[in-house]
């Protein structure tokens, strides 16, 4: 018997968080004719408008739908911002209830939470709202790091391609790896990109200088980012002490001078994995370390993958 998947469609969801997991089980249901049953879930039937703009209109309303097997809820402005309205809140509940499994890709999590999740729930997010989402839910235990998380029946990624990676991971669960495997390849995805993996975010995204004396020192960071890089340099080099500039670091971008040396190494480094044919032994120089052998361990330390596996999955081909 086909196991109902229902995605819900709603107004501002991002699209990408949509097709991806409707696509990876389309795919399923390709390779195993009696895998899925596929139905666009709206709160009604009228036309809904993705972020980007594409619109269309929901097969089906959640009223008609008294169960699933597996219920998707993408993410998008329209998770953050959306009215919604007591009965539709609770006709979500009621669906999320009567669902096996109940997945939500990047911010959808919003709209979960919304519906009152058991306290200390752990839910993933995009790493951009993980902040918000726990500061707008205290009593939920927001995942900053990996790429998609399981709490009993829920589960959740973070941004946009790891909703494909928890897709593959619950086909992987439903038929077993070697359709899972079959997907990716049609896909053209990496197949092992484990939860535990953590999100690939741009440091210097994230920490947008708030000072001027701050502004400097990232830019000689980037400068001298193939040398070793001491706490004395960079306070020597805005007149500050190494106390003042330890509390600087912590104040503007929430970590010590060295965790963000480090991570602005990693950034580089995965950068350079992804868009390069360069042996990773002349990365690690590039980037600082001396060793191959300790450059491998913090950047695992980093991104729970290795340098290696993270070149195969992201290297972009000319």
């Amino acid at each position: 018997m086909r196991k109902l998947i229902c995605l819900l469609a709603y107004e501002g969801m991002e699209l990408l968080d949509f097709a991806g997991p409707q696509s990876a089980f389309y795919e399923a249901l390709q390779g195993m004719d009696d895998s899925y049953e596929l139905k666009i879930v709206g709160f009604d039937r009228s036309i809904v408008q993705c972020e980007a703009g594409l619109q269309f209109i929901p097969s089906t309303s959640m009223d008609d739908i008294c169960a699933c097997h597996t219920l998707i809820i993408p993410g998008g402005k329209g998770a953050r911002s959306l009215s919604i309205t007591p009965s539709q809140l609770e006709s979500l509940n009621r669906l999320m209830l009567n669902s096996e499994r109940v997945a939500t890709i990047c911010t959808g999590a919003y709209l979960i939470a919304r519906t009152g999740l058991p306290d200390n729930t752990t839910i993933a997010t995009h790493w951009a709202f993980t902040s918000d989402l726990q500061s707008q839910y205290p009593a939920l235990n927001v995942e900053r790091e990996k790429l998609f998380v399981q709490h009993g029946k829920y589960w959740s990624s973070a941004g946009v391609t790891s909703g494909i990676d928890l897709t593959l991971r619950l086909i992987e669960i439903d038929y077993g790896v070697g359709l899972a495997h079959h997907v990716a390849k049609h896909l053209v995805v990496y197949s092992k990109r484990s939860g535990n993996q953590k999100q690939f975010s741009n440091v210097l995204d994230i920490q947008k200088p708030k000072s001027d004396r701050l502004a400097k020192i990232i830019s000689w960071i980037g400068e001298h980012i193939d040398e070793i890089i001491t706490v004395k340099q960079l306070s020597d080099l805005v007149y500050l002490s190494e106390r003042q500039c330890h509390r600087l670091f912590l104040k503007e971008a929430n970590m010590t001078p060295a965790q963000f040396v480090e991570k602005y190494r990693m950034q580089l480094a995965s950068d350079l994995l992804a868009t390069t044919d360069k042996e990773i032994k002349t990365i690690a120089l590039v980037v600082g370390f001396r060793t191959y052998h300790g450059f491998a361990r913090a950047f695992e330390r980093c991104f729970s993958v290795t340098p290696t596996a993270y070149r195969k999955a992201f290297l972009l081909k000319n």
